[in-house]
């Protein structure tokens, strides 16, 4: 068994002429929290979908808990969480309850009504709410409960793309929190994107950073700089480097 929980070799994605990610190369270990950095277009949220089986690689291989995204994706599936864009549209007219318990049955999840309570408990959806419509949330509490979903089902791996986007500083807390402990307690690993500075140095261990379709950097988190502001001047410099 592997001890890597993410595993890419020249994972490459084209679209026509266009190279949106240029064979990266990624080493996650289990249990870790990464973070993986990119300005909007850098091919980040390609590399995303890549790893989470929703779009094959042109070229490359990746692996999650040793199984290939292209021949495996139904083993993948099952091995995670995923928070994204392209999963925010929450069922404006169901309730938290609804929504989650679906999704439970959908992955034959026994007690699915009783899971979906502790997934919406875990990332503080106040029980007042979860008996309302998801339309009438702000969009802070649609964030919370797109989290409780991803963490349907116990994944090994959670995919967050911006998922602390909308929510207010207490909220953020929570979250950290829940994938600080997930980490510790279960060895859930994280594959963070974020454009919170804050965050990624809150959370990750270590981070990639791509630019232009490529990795331009991978390393300790710490190394980019021993405060919020060199971090940041750091990052800025890698995140608009153009190949």
């Amino acid at each position: 068994m592997t001890d890597l929980a993410i595993e890419t070799t020249g994972l490459t994605r084209s679209f026509g002429s266009l190279v949106a990610v240029d064979g990266i190369s990624l080493r996650v270990a289990k249990g870790q929290l990464y973070g993986f950095l990119g300005l909007n277009g850098a091919g980040k949220t390609t590399t995303i979908r890549m790893l989470t089986t929703l779009l094959p690689p042109t070229k490359g291989s990746a692996k999650l808990w040793g199984y290939d995204v292209a021949s495996e994706p139904l083993a993948v599936r099952q091995l995670i969480g995923l928070v994204s864009d392209e999963t925010s549209e929450s069922q404006s007219d169901w309730t938290a309850r609804e929504y989650l318990t679906y999704f439970a049955r959908i992955r034959g999840i026994a007690n699915a009504p009783e899971v979906g309570e502790r997934c919406l408990t875990s990332v503080g959806l106040a029980e007042a709410f979860r008996g309302k419509l998801i339309g009438t949330y702000s969009t802070g509490m649609k964030r919370r409960v797109e989290i409780a979903r991803a963490l349907l089902g116990n994944p090994k791996v959670l995919f967050l793309d911006e998922p602390t986007r909308g929510l207010d500083l207490p909220a953020k807390r929570v979250t950290w929190k829940l994938l600080q402990d997930l980490a510790a307690r279960e060895s859930v690993t994280t594959f963070l994107s974020s454009h919170d500075a804050q965050e990624i140095r809150t959370l990750c261990t270590q981070i990639s950073v791509i630019a232009t379709g490529k990795v331009v950097f991978t390393g300790n988190t710490k190394d980019l700089g021993s405060d919020l502001d060199t971090f940041e001047d750091s990052l800025i410099d890698l995140l608009t480097l153009r190949g």
